[in-house]
């Protein structure tokens, strides 16, 4: 029996606000959708923030009539639901494995002093606590902080729309990057913060679990620099990517893609 198409899906700004939880309506969603696919939440975040931001994942792969996956980390992680168990990890690898511990502490050198220059340039905003966070897979730089709340990321949001901060650093550290010979990409992750890993490890990553299947996809960084932005890229050909811009876009996009199946 073939399978069941599978849709992967973004998480922030895709089925929630940015670190926001998901709303009801985006579950249920879901939930029709697993009639006629599969579905993946593939995420630069990791695992608890999947399960902050969704805490009813594992009631809804309870009930779906697919397979629910969560890829955290670009993909470079995969736990699968197993009934009765939950979610169990079945793969993850490590960048300071593949990039060397010298190599690493380069980068996080580099997002340290970076960070004390954007504090210093702009005194005024809510800095919190937390700015780099390894991942196993990836280094997540936030330079308002990870525990920022809603207040302190609309601060920040309102600033980088407007200057630019974010964009600035990610071509500062692209350049430092290149300087040292690394083979390493500097993505932008969510709304606040920069996902950084070794080339290849981006969210194409996930794709190598699904060979030979029906691929969609949706997220909302979709644009060059965007952590969506290559897997976006490469199922656009086959018209299986989609961009979004919010949770209830994406419910139209869903209902698209439910119509597109049943046609099939």
């Amino acid at each position: 029996m073939p399978h069941k198409p599978i849709v992967l899906f973004d998480m922030d700004g895709t089925l929630t606000l940015p670190r926001e939880k998901a709303d009801d309506t985006i579950i249920r969603a879901l939930l029709d959708l697993s009639l006629h696919t599969d579905i993946g939440v593939l995420t630069g975040s990791d695992m608890e923030y999947v399960m902050q931001q969704l805490p009813q994942i594992s009631s809804l792969a309870d009930m779906s009539s697919g397979n629910i996956d969560i890829l955290p980390c670009n993909g470079t992680k995969r736990y699968v639901f197993i009934k009765g168990r939950g979610f169990e990890q079945r793969s993850t690898v490590s960048m300071i494995g593949s990039l060397g511990n010298r190599n690493y502490n380069d980068i996080l050198f580099a997002c340290s002093k970076w960070q004390s220059e954007i504090m210093m340039l702009h005194p005024y905003l809510p800095f919190t606590g937390t700015f780099m966070q390894y991942r196993g897979s990836l280094l997540n730089w936030c330079p308002i902080g990870r525990n920022a709340g809603k207040y302190e990321r609309g601060q920040w949001e309102k600033i980088d729309e407007s200057s630019g901060i974010r964009k600035e650093y990610q071509e500062k550290l692209q350049s430092f990057i290149k300087d040292c010979n690394m083979n390493v990409t500097v993505a932008l992750g969510g709304s606040t913060s920069f996902d950084v890993y070794p080339d290849g490890w981006d969210k194409t990553y996930g794709l190598k679990y699904y060979s030979g299947r029906d691929v969609y996809f949706v997220g909302d960084k979709c644009q060059p620099g965007g952590n969506d932005w290559h897997i976006y890229e490469k199922l656009k050909p086959a018209s299986m990517s989609y961009e979004t811009t919010c949770p209830e876009e994406t419910i139209e996009i869903m209902q698209d893609i439910i119509s597109r199946v049943s046609k099939s």
